[in-house]
């Protein structure tokens, strides 16, 4: 990733100090930004891919999400370059941070397990349902972008067709999320020997912490339209089909807690799981902007922009480690090793498919030279 990373900056950098310079102009924008977060969600329905993992070692797990939307502020800097009449360039480089109110997710989990043979056998079995309250949620997320703009018109009688431009480029953009779950709910039933105990309740003896992160270079074809409806006075438009071409995430998720061993005695316990994640992104970009001329060197404008993108995870390395008690479930008395091992092996599927909504309003101030 750090050398596609290098390779796109070098790219950058040779199309924004082309020779045929003609026009030129650098802005920076302040943002309000709203993201219903398709990494946040895609972060918390990870772990449903390890589902038939668990199933061959007896247990039942996965999980549904309630998420609200990260709101910030960010910051943009960019360049408009106009080559000559065919070529223009556009060049960009952004950044924010966002919050969001409280996030749930509600996970349902069930295990049973056999240990001995025949009348001397003991089986156990365990069903819960734990809702947990995400009470801190950040979301950072960053572009850097060069667009090449080719007026195919820019020569025609007609003014209405000269702005219109084809745009292909491409962009690097990431998205991470940090959220902590500090208590939750619970209700579970126990079975040992015909027994069943219930209990419900509230609960703080653990913290969960999720990280997760996703990087992609998306290619971008689509179309551009400048207009003059005034002296000093212009509008643009724009629409961007995105398509990733290559990618990067990892994942984390650690409970930390203490293990009671007698009431006088307690240790730290932390339950770690995570890997890398591959994903692919397909969408696209709606932009609108006015500018209108303070001075002949300085305008000022106004723009708004609209994403949609589904980011599809491909395949997982997270995985769990595996569960010591399956090599004593097979009921035969013997040791079984074959769940043991299948149930540490990263997630068999199915993975998280989710949808990405973000929409930008900024503010810019442009200084032409």
């Amino acid at each position: 990733m750090k050398k596609i990373i290098l390779f796109f900056l070098i790219l950058a950098n040779s199309v924004l100090f082309a020779e045929e310079k003609k026009e030129a102009a650098a802005y920076l924008r302040g943002v309000d930004l709203t993201v219903d977060s398709a990494t946040l969600k895609n972060g918390l329905t990870i772990q449903n891919s390890l589902i038939f993992n668990r199933l061959i070692g007896g247990t039942t797990s996965f999980g549904v999400p309630a998420t609200n939307k990260f709101r910030g502020k960010g910051i943009e800097f960019g360049t408009n370059t106009r080559h000559s009449g065919l070529l223009g360039t556009d060049f960009s480089v952004s950044f924010a941070t966002l919050f969001a109110d409280s996030n749930y997710s509600g996970d349902y989990n069930s295990s049973t397990m056999r240990i001995g043979s025949g009348s001397s056998a003991m089986n156990f079995a365990s069903e819960s349902f734990i809702a947990s309250e995400f009470t801190s949620n950040r979301l950072q997320t960053a572009n850097i972008k060069v667009a090449e703009n080719i007026y195919l018109l820019h020569d025609s009688s007609n003014k209405f067709l000269q702005g219109l431009a084809l745009r292909v480029g491409g962009e690097i953009y990431g998205n991470e999320v940090k959220s902590t779950s500090p208590y939750y709910f619970s209700n579970s039933a126990s079975t040992s020997g015909g027994t069943t105990l219930f209990s419900s309740g509230f609960g703080a003896s653990s913290i969960e912490k999720l990280t997760y992160n996703e990087a992609y270079l998306n290619a971008i074809l689509g179309l551009g339209y400048n207009l003059k409806i005034a002296e000093g006075h212009n509008i643009s438009l724009g629409y961007e089909y995105l398509k990733s071409v290559a990618n990067s995430g990892n994942y984390e998720n650690k409970i930390s807690s203490l293990l009671v061993l007698t009431p006088t005695i307690a240790f730290p316990f932390e339950n770690k799981i995570k890997g890398k994640v591959d994903s692919e992104l397909v969408g696209n970009r709606f932009t609108i902007g006015y500018r209108f001329n303070i001075t002949e060197d300085v305008s000022f404008g106004i723009n708004y922009a609209h994403t949609e993108a589904t980011h599809r995870v491909v395949d997982s390395k997270v995985k769990e480690p595996g569960n010591i008690l399956t090599l004593l479930s097979s009921g035969s008395g013997s040791i079984n090793p074959i769940p043991f091992i299948l149930g540490s092996q990263p997630g068999f599927g199915p993975f998280p498919e989710n949808k990405d909504i973000r929409r930008q309003i900024g503010i810019e101030i442009v200084f032409k030279f």
